[in-house]
């Protein structure tokens, strides 16, 4: 399957699995507030939001462009360029609410980005600097008990009773408490100081257990996420940014180890905003290097700008297809946006060296290591490697061409929800053990629990 098929496959089922508020009706809400403010001499601009009015403003480039942008978006509900700033100020004065469409400041900014004018200048590294020291001033409000204000069981609360039915929707029954590290009593918002605390919540002893936890031909789910895609042959260098989504190793991996990947194999997938965001090893080995990469945040594939990734015989898109770029990007993303690296040497030769790539996009994308994991380090399979914080997020395994892999039913079709830490393939020697072997066994298991 090619990556735009296989793409075009991912955002039907990722679209159907998205909130139920509207992206205008959020808009209104938001733009409302941000009237209303406006108008009242009493409130200023965040000084975070001020300074990055003013870096705008301060390059011409980039102030044409953000205007146009804004004014070529038609954005619901938000008036122009100045009005823009104020939704962002009301944004990142507050905590999340459940029932937006996605995380809100890519809501807000979803239509600029499928804009030819949005593409440059969100490309700008000044620019991307002030959304970073933006999203950081957030994320400081967000790791404080002030945040705990969403954490309640009313509707728009994260504990009302559809956000607990999705926050639970794949461990099959269970209940939210069963799940995660928390307690049930709304007096203590439920066991979290914060809303970051709450996003970034832990898994309960069993729950996702390593599943052939004894068999170093098994390659572990890192992330509880949805399949995007599979690539084989990947690439040294390719034109990541055209139609077809080629991964391209020189910029994914930022130049380290490339030698060691060409011809290998891709594995990608998105994680949701009401799942669980830490990552977990999916091999046993070595940590041999670790790089954090600053990149951008609100930037798209211009390839699927304006509608043109759909010009041949798509998907029956809903309405809300066309605004949601990161969803038509990802593969692209891989070599552009906020990433963390972690190579690792697994103790299975027939795997050897393979790269987790932790890939943070839109708002506070920010990637943080475990405290445990270092370079040197020696990490078992569903060891816990870091997490991401409030934002949209994506993954991607890098595998060598000697990794001769398999990759289990279940967990190999564009929108398979994949378990974090679940059997998702397995790795033999070339012309040795048989995988089908394998995968019998690991389909059985499944369906015996």
């Amino acid at each position: 399957m090619s990556n735009s098929t296989a793409c075009q496959t991912f955002i039907a089922r990722a679209v159907a699995a998205h909130h139920p508020r509207s992206a205008p009706t959020f808009c209104h809400q938001l733009s409302a507030r941000a009237s209303h403010s406006r108008k009242r001499e009493d409130i200023l601009l965040k000084p975070e939001v001020q300074a990055f009015k003013d870096y705008i403003e301060s390059d011409a480039k980039i102030f044409m462009g953000f205007t146009e942008m804004v004014r070529r978006a038609q954005i619901p509900d938000v008036e122009d360029y100045h009005h823009l700033l104020w939704v962002l100020n009301e944004i990142v004065s507050t905590a999340p609410t459940y029932g937006s469409v996605g995380p809100p400041v890519y809501m807000l900014l979803a239509q600029t980005m499928n804009t030819n004018e949005g593409f440059s200048t969100y490309l700008h590294s000044g620019l991307n600097q002030q959304f970073k020291s933006m999203f950081e001033a957030w994320a400081n409000y967000l790791s404080s008990e002030a945040s705990c204000h969403v954490l309640h069981a009313e509707p728009g609360g994260w504990f009302s009773d559809a956000s607990l039915t999705a926050l639970g929707e794949h461990f099959d029954g269970s209940s939210f408490f069963d799940i995660f590290v928390s307690e049930n009593n709304p007096e203590t918002h439920y066991g979290f100081n914060s809303f970051d605390e709450f996003f970034n919540r832990e898994l309960r002893s069993g729950v996702r257990a390593v599943e052939f936890s004894e068999d170093p031909r098994i390659i572990n789910a890192a992330c509880e996420s949805k399949l995007y895609s599979i690539a084989r042959d990947v690439q040294r260098t390719s034109e990541f940014w055209m139609k077809g989504e080629p991964y391209s190793l020189q910029h994914m991996l930022q130049g380290n180890y490339v030698d060691e990947f060409v011809g290998g194999t891709v594995y990608q997938g998105f994680l949701e905003v009401t799942g669980y965001h830490r990552w977990h090893s999916p091999v046993t080995g070595v940590v041999r290097k670790i790089q954090l990469v600053e990149g951008t945040y609100f930037v798209q594939s211009p390839a699927v700008i304006n509608g043109t990734f759909y010009d041949a015989s798509p998907p029956a898109p809903g309405p809300d297809l066309a605004t949601n770029p990161y969803l038509r990007s990802l593969a692209f993303l891989t070599s552009i946006a906020t990433r963390l690296l972690i190579f690792i040497e697994s103790d299975n030769p027939d795997i050897g060296l393979m790269c987790f790539i932790a890939i943070g996009m839109t708002e506070i994308s920010t990637c943080t290591l475990d405290a445990n994991v270092q370079e040197g380090t020696h990490v078992e399979r569903g060891q816990e490697l870091g997490m991401f914080h409030f934002g949209g997020s994506s993954h991607a395994l890098v595998f060598g061409p000697n990794a001769n892999i398999e990759f289990f039913d279940g967990y190999s079709e564009p929108g398979d929800h994949i378990k974090v830490r679940a059997a998702i393939a397995g790795v033999s020697r070339r012309g040795g053990f048989n995988t089908a072997c394998c995968h019998f066994e690991v389909a059985n298991c499944a369906a015996d629990n």
